[in-house]
């Protein structure tokens, strides 16, 4: 399965779905979570309109990551826990895709924005001024999601940066405060 081709939110799922009827073959019976960030997620979401060669997954159990990359699920985010806040847990969005070994969950999508506007990366700081994210983001939350970063594990000068771009990209696209 693993390739540079792209994929769109119907792929998307029905790359998850035979994810998880792999999972239940090998492993009857038992069940298991992933969570999963980054333009994937956002795209699983319906709140990201591109396409995407992968998924993140942040969270995976240890016995499914050699069989997840089978399906271009990458496990290998994890190094970027600290780009996420700590209570992330609290704002799980679960997928509904009807699997039945693998409950699938994604990042709210503020917390996604959050952990991109850590990243210097280009497509990064694109994904979360497209028209269509802008829409959908609850900045209520985003403020609370960027006011429990200093939780994280982030260090001191990781932490003023990101509140630099938190401040940047609220002036820059967040609603006029009258």
């Amino acid at each position: 399965m693993a390739g540079s081709l792209e994929f769109g939110k119907e792929e998307l799922a029905d790359r998850l779905c035979q994810f998880d009827r792999a999972v239940g073959l090998l492993y009857p019976g038992q069940s298991f979570r992933i969570v999963l960030v980054g333009g994937g997620a956002m795209v699983l979401l319906g709140c990201l309109a591109r396409s995407t060669a992968d998924l993140d997954a942040l969270q995976a159990p240890r016995e499914l990551v050699d069989l997840m990359a089978n399906y271009d699920i990458n496990c290998r985010v994890t190094a970027y826990l600290d780009h996420f806040a700590y209570n992330l847990e609290d704002r799980l969005v679960p997928l509904n895709l009807g699997t039945t070994a693998v409950e699938c969950y994604s990042a709210s999508l503020e917390d996604i924005v959050a952990s991109k506007l850590y990243s210097d990366r280009d497509t990064d700081a694109h994904d979360i001024r497209r028209p269509e994210v802008l829409e959908e983001l609850d900045w209520e939350r985003l403020d609370e999601v960027a006011n429990d970063m200093q939780g994280s594990k982030m260090n001191d000068r990781c932490y003023e940066q990101f509140l630099h771009n938190y401040r940047q990209y609220r002036q820059e696209c967040g609603p006029c405060d009258l």
